[in-house]
């Protein structure tokens, strides 16, 4: 029985660097460095053809200890702002959020009544938008994008955060503000007269990053002649191409198009991790 609980934990030493080796690399002098990277976690700084901007990324898991089958899947995003050197534009967010809601048998629970499960085979869960701000190079406008809200259903029901299929209703209310003296040009409010499609998908090693988001419908201008249909795209790809310290630097490239403005914008940049978390298959696997 020693001998055989000696093999045996033989093979478990000797399968552990196996694994630490698929988000760890070796060099030549045996020193070991980082190649899986958590893209959810982070501040980074971005410079590219549209501007130089930033924003603080912060993703997690909420568990309940009576129900071990739920999780609520949280994403936020902090103070995002893209500002362009070269002419007088700027982008920018207070908050972005989304959060899903991720069971694993799909049910969800109806308190009417007497409460009766229901289950479905999708996960699903919200998008919130609060204090983004837009002008652009020659526009005597600002526009102001109070509140924004979206219910999503994901019918990827993935356990992680590295892919999304997302769609469902959107409502907001938008501001169009004169510049110089500060006075509201015109409302747009869409009380869920929109809809949104969003594919999410991430690579396993946290390398490679795309995301497709469509939005489209119909909004309200009270002082701009009623209902107007209004359509939104975007499509960002991120590679990361280096890392210094373990910090990753990624080419970001990626197209817009707006309805609105009748424009479409194509850019390229560059990303830095100022801050990021340390993917945890690395902390728990490589013991440098």
């Amino acid at each position: 029985m020693g001998t055989a609980a000696h093999a045996l934990l033989a093979v478990a030493l000797a399968a552990a660097p196996a694994r630490a080796d698929t988000c760890t690399g070796v060099t030549r002098a045996g020193s070991r460095y980082t190649i899986c990277f958590d893209l959810g976690n982070r501040l980074s700084l971005t410079a590219g053809s549209d501007g130089v901007g930033g924003a603080i990324s912060i993703r997690h898991v909420i568990k309940f200890e009576d129900e071990p089958d739920l999780e609520w899947k949280m994403e936020h995003v902090l103070g995002e702002a893209t500002h362009a050197l070269l002419a007088d534009g700027f982008r920018g967010a207070l908050y972005r959020g989304r959060y899903l809601r991720h069971a694993r048998d799909g049910h969800i629970v109806i308190p009417l009544g007497t409460p009766k499960k229901v289950f479905l085979p999708f996960d699903v869960g919200a998008e919130v938008e609060a204090g983004t701000v837009t002008w652009r190079p020659g526009e005597a406008t600002t526009e102001v994008g109070v509140v924004r809200a979206a219910a999503l259903i994901d019918v990827s029901r993935s356990r992680t955060f590295r892919t999304r299929v997302a769609f469902g209703p959107v409502a907001h209310w938008r501001v169009d503000l004169e510049r110089d003296v500060r006075a509201v040009v015109d409302h747009a409010v869409a009380p869920f007269s929109l809809a949104m499609f969003n594919l999410h998908l991430e690579s396993y090693d946290g390398l490679s990053l795309l995301d497709v988001r469509v939005e489209g419908g119909s909004a309200w201008h009270p002082r701009g002649g009623g209902w107007r249909t209004e359509a939104r795209a975007e499509a960002t790809l991120e590679r990361i191409v280096l890392a210094v310290n373990d910090r990753p630097v990624a080419l970001v490239v990626g197209v817009r198009h707006d309805t609105a403005t009748d424009e479409t914008i194509a850019r390229v940049g560059a990303r830095v991790v100022i801050v990021g978390a340390r993917d945890p298959r690395v902390g728990l696997l490589d013991h440098r």
